[in-house]
């Protein structure tokens, strides 16, 4: 019972971890292509709770920098993956997890429950949350991360490929 509930909370966290380093990624662009010290840099975009302000933040400044038309298409194409890719994360950042038994086959299974509207419909229920459900999410959030740092280069304008995020200090 035990392992069924500590791997599933084990995945969500490789989900959410791998979530959470890609929007670092896009904070520290910010901080570069503003040419601001991240200690300075971190006050401001740790108020911009959505991945779409960063993103919105990001390609304006990409824009002040006369960015190449390749790297700024390259940030909307992350930014377009981006909006789509949250709602992934979201579920199971968010979404809370419930434990029972199947009937059928008298194993415990992990459940997720899913609250929420979008415009005038309403979710409320409750699914299995099964293993392919969530390797298949940090799939989704792995190669959003990797197309982020295939592109970093390109969007923040440093001389190599190589060149990773600044230090942190």
């Amino acid at each position: 019972m035990v392992d069924v509930y500590e791997d599933t909370l084990r995945e969500i966290g490789r989900i959410t971890t791998t979530w959470a380093k890609f929007e670092h990624w896009i904070d520290q662009a910010i901080w570069i292509l503003a040419d601001i010290d991240p200690r300075k840099g971190a006050c401001i975009t740790s108020q911009v709770g959505s991945i779409h302000g960063k993103f919105r933040a990001l390609l304006a400044l990409m824009e002040e920098a006369k960015r190449p038309k390749p790297a700024i298409d390259a940030a909307n194409q992350l930014s377009t993956k981006a909006a789509n890719v949250v709602n992934v994360r979201n579920r199971f950042a968010h979404g809370p997890l419930d434990m029972g038994v199947n009937l059928e086959t008298r194993k415990f299974e992990m459940y997720s429950r899913r609250v929420g509207n979008s415009g005038k419909v309403v979710t409320f229920e409750t699914v299995p949350l099964t293993e392919d459900d969530l390797k298949e999410a940090q799939s989704k959030v792995s190669e959003l991360y990797q197309g982020l740092l295939d592109n970093w280069y390109l969007i923040v304008g440093t001389d190599s490929p190589d060149a990773l995020a600044p230090p942190h200090i």
